[in-house]
């Protein structure tokens, strides 16, 4: 099934092959990742600090340092390198949780409550030149394809 996905992704009349799949991913990611950061980087974000700030967006209630690093996919103590920064940037605050007063739950502040859709709004406008020929059925594949190879990943660890 991959190699006739892949074939149809690249109209490749070959069988398909990892240093082809390697290439395109690593380019398109390196194209998205630095299109990314340059919007983010007028508000001194990273993309590493953009996706937490969207798993915090995406929970307003909060989320411990540990559902964070197992969402990122990254250890808890770079969480903690991040989730630093990001407090002294104004960014997020850090509440005692309501079910464990032992545990620390990660919120959003007021200022990121405001600035998320505004900087997810230049985001998109900037990628809109990358994504312009990409239909809205292809990108929901593209997306659910990664999500599918994370939940193998998870399914075999």
């Amino acid at each position: 099934m991959l190699t006739s996905a892949f074939k149809k992704l690249v109209g490749a009349s070959t069988e398909f092959d990892t240093y082809t799949l390697l290439r395109l991913q690593a380019k398109s990611y390196r194209l998205i990742k630095n299109a990314v950061s340059e919007t983010l980087h007028q508000y001194k974000l990273s993309v590493l600090d953009w996706s937490l700030l969207g798993i915090l967006f995406q929970k307003p209630e909060g989320s411990r340092f540990v559902e964070i690093s197992t969402t990122m996919g990254v250890e808890p103590p770079f969480v903690t390198e991040l989730i630093t920064t990001l407090k002294k940037k104004g960014f997020v605050k850090i509440e005692s949780d309501s079910e464990d007063r032992r545990a620390k739950c990660i919120l959003l502040s007021k200022k990121s409550t405001e600035l998320i859709p505004i900087i997810e709004k230049e985001i998109k406008e900037t990628l809109s030149h990358l994504l312009k020929d990409v239909s809205s059925s292809d990108f929901r594949g593209y997306t659910a394809t990664m999500e599918k190879m994370l939940s193998n990943l998870d399914k075999k660890n």
